[in-house]
């Protein structure tokens, strides 16, 4: 909000009358001439009052632009309410929530005739509350995250006898990291002021972006090799094939990604032709989806199991997790038909757009067709495959043993596939379930068993598979578009859900950057371990170190065996001692493992190597067991390690498109972190320039360096 946010400054300089009377007021108060009320726990709503005069009497012209009016000493408003508004607009600009803490009212008639509004982070938070959190409920249910942290920024008003507010004490200065512009409308006092913007998806008819205009067939953020053809010349161009019979409908598709490379510099999107130089397959991938394959390609998921249109239009995602454990997307794509080679056009085209960045692991459907593009084009990734889908294909391959017992069945499978703890338990238990529903001759079944390490979970415990391992679809981060995509959805839907999907989860990635960064969580022990972990990790993923530290608690720690420097140990629940864990562990070099994989698979140091560190003296995580994929910085961190890549391939394509990426991210932030204030906002402003005038002089004396023709 410049917002208005100069509609509630007065007049700084008062009348002498009113000045004069406002000294007698002030000295009044010492004098105990007015009592304290007790302080008001309210958040301060935003309250236009657009009824009264409003008197400015210097220049806001400057503050126009991205700066932000500062409150002063002095600083008069016609109201209370007025000075609320002024400085929650302020708060807002700045980066923080205010609190309408405490008030003083007159003795003679009961009104308040001061106001104190303060960040809502002053304070803390009260015993009372704390006290329900503690105990016997930290077992049951988790304590509201902390928001106080006795920050003294406020801004003190009082009332003049002639009825004018001023600003009587001021201080700006705040004991914590003030909110990015992103996260700003979770805010308490600006939610109400939040209006998320339409998405581009509809804005089909938006002047300049008319469907009637030539659209680009292949096109990425260096535009090489664009090709262009009429509306009319769509339709012909279109031609057969399932994205072909529908006209309209593609011309809307391809009118979307037109509309989204004018608003994204860096959207890239693909077209696959049919022999006949027809329209056939469309891949596309925005800014934000390569941004984030560039900070989370060690686990992606290729999904083709949604289906578009009553012509059920396979809709491929390409899928990942991000530091807060949430779903992003890294790419999409539908396909004319589910052939070898579609999937390798596909994934060729996705690795391109991905700077020739191969995924670390890609967890695929049960398909082998998928399986031959995939060893042709991620030769350098491991493969896995889904054991949802696996599951989902059972009704169709088991045909009558599967419908006369399901329920039964699913029982059998489960505890064969999910409760096997070793593979000599698994190879016995497949056997029986075979033998017993008269199984042995079953193509797929035998096709499963002769593929079982590359989807049965005791094979696997040494993958890593950031938590995207799941049995169920609802806990799978595949179900990134469920409820938004089907098979009733057309063409020209598809851009709307597909915008409206992708914006309800980066709105899901915002609010829970704005939980890791504005709350802290209340810690259940007195551990530095568990303090270490409060400090590094995204809200997310403490949540679930955290239980791990609490667990750790309750297991009893054996020393069994030693080799050399490493020591084996015995760990068990007191209550569980007839199952028992192992874990290696050689205290010279800091390094564990237990037997239960759980670093391995999840990235997260599980109960039983953190009770063995409590009972050996090992107070915080040694730095080999902090994921930086997991931590708030993660983003940071990851590009930093992209550099050396990035200097690797400077002179091909894809290291430009890499280069574009990180620029194009740094960018960004320098807006955001320019917001700040009005101070910082010109110190960023002045950086930027300068920064540019740098780049074009250095390319300008590589352009001389360059040898003559």
């Amino acid at each position: 909000m410049q917002e208005g946010i100069e509609q509630y400054i007065m007049e700084v300089v008062p009348s002498s009358e009113c000045e004069a009377k406002g000294v007698d007021s002030f000295v009044a108060l010492g004098d105990g001439g007015y009592e304290h009320s007790v302080a008001e726990e309210v958040e301060a709503p935003v309250v236009l009052d657009d009824g009264k005069e409003v008197y400015v009497d210097f220049d806001l012209s400057q503050y126009i632009g991205g700066g932000v009016v500062e409150p002063t000493l002095g600083m008069e408003f016609t109201s209370e309410d007025d000075a609320r508004n002024f400085y929650n607009a302020y708060a807002k600009q700045t980066g923080f929530s205010i609190r309408v803490n405490s008030y003083y009212r007159s003795k003679k008639d009961n009104s308040i005739i001061s106001r104190e509004f303060c960040c809502s982070k002053e304070g803390f938070r009260r015993e009372r509350h704390a006290k329900k959190d503690s105990g016997e409920d930290a077992k049951r249910r988790r304590a509201r995250a902390l928001t106080r942290e006795g920050c003294k920024a406020l801004m003190t008003v009082r009332r003049r006898d002639c009825g004018r507010w001023y600003v009587a004490k001021l201080e700006k200065n705040h004991n914590h990291e003030l909110v990015s512009p992103a996260m700003r409308h979770f805010l308490r006092s600006h939610k109400q002021d939040f209006a998320p913007e339409k998405s581009c998806s509809n804005s089909f008819s938006s002047p300049g972006l008319s469907l009637d205009a030539p659209v680009d067939v292949l096109t990425d953020c260096s535009s090489f090799g664009k090709m262009e053809f009429a509306v009319q010349s769509n339709v012909n161009y279109i031609g057969r094939g399932r994205l072909s019979t529908f006209g309209i409908d593609a011309q809307s598709l391809l009118g979307f990604f037109k509309i989204m490379q004018a608003s994204d510099p860096a959207f890239y999107y693909a077209i696959q032709v049919d022999e006949e130089e027809r329209l056939s397959s469309v891949f596309w991938v925005d800014t934000r989806s390569r941004i984030a394959y560039n900070c989370f390609s060690d686990v992606v998921a290729f999904d083709t199991t949604y289906q578009v249109n009553q012509y059920k239009m396979p809709f491929a995602t390409f899928t990942g997790v991000n530091h807060h454990k949430h779903s992003v997307l890294f790419g999409c794509a539908l396909l004319a038909d589910e052939t070898e080679s579609t999937f390798s056009w596909l994934f060729t085209t996705w690795l391109e757009a991905m700077s020739g960045r191969q995924p670390g692991l890609i967890i695929t459907d049960y398909d082998p067709a998928i399986s031959r593009a995939v060893q042709q084009v991620f030769p350098q990734s491991s493969h896995r495959y889904c054991k949802w889908h696996i599951i989902s294909k059972m009704p169709k391959e088991l045909g009558h043993v599967y419908s006369v017992t399901p329920r039964t069945f699913q029982v059998e499978f489960d505890r064969c596939i999910n409760k096997s703890e070793t593979p000599d338990a698994f190879e016995s238990t497949w056997q029986m379930l075979l033998d017993k529903n008269n199984l042995r001759g079953n193509n797929w079944l035998q096709s499963l068993y002769i593929d079982r390490k590359l989807w049965v979970p005791v094979y696997m415990r040494d993958t890593f598979f950031a938590g995207m391992y799941a049995a169920q679809r609802s806990g799978s981060v595949n179900s990134l578009f469920d409820g938004y995509v089907n098979s009733g959805t057309t063409l020209q839907d598809f851009a709307e859900q597909y915008e409206k999907a992708l914006d309800e989860r980066y709105e899901k990635e915002a609010r829970a950057e704005f939980e890791t960064f504005y709350t802290k969580p209340v810690l259940k022990t007195p551990l530095p371990v568990e303090k270490q972990g409060a400090d590094i990790y995204t809200r997310n993923m403490f949540t679930i170190f955290q239980d791990e530290v609490f667990e750790s608690l309750l297991f009893a720690v054996k020393l069994s065996a030693e080799d050399g420097g490493t020591s084996t140990y015995e760990v068990s629940r007191f209550d569980e001692e007839h199952k028992t864990y192992f874990v290696a562990f050689n205290i010279a070099e800091q390094l564990a493992s237990c037997s239960c994989k759980m670093f391995e698979f999840e990235g997260i140091l599980c109960r039983h190597v953190l009770a063995v560190f409590k009972a050996t003296n090992v107070f915080t995580l040694p730095q080999c067991y902090i994921l930086k994929r997991w931590t708030r910085n993660a983003k940071e961190e990851v590009m930093l390690d992209l550099l050396p890549c990035v200097e690797l391939q400077a002179n091909s394509q894809k290291g430009r498109n890499l280069q574009y990426n990180i620029l194009y991210q740094e960018a960004i932030k320098c807006a955001e972190e320019g917001m700040a204030s009005d101070q910082i906002f010109k110190v960023a402003l002045n950086a930027l320039r300068e920064a540019r005038v740098k780049i074009v002089g250095a390319k300008r004396n590589a352009m001389k360096s360059m040898p003559q023709n």
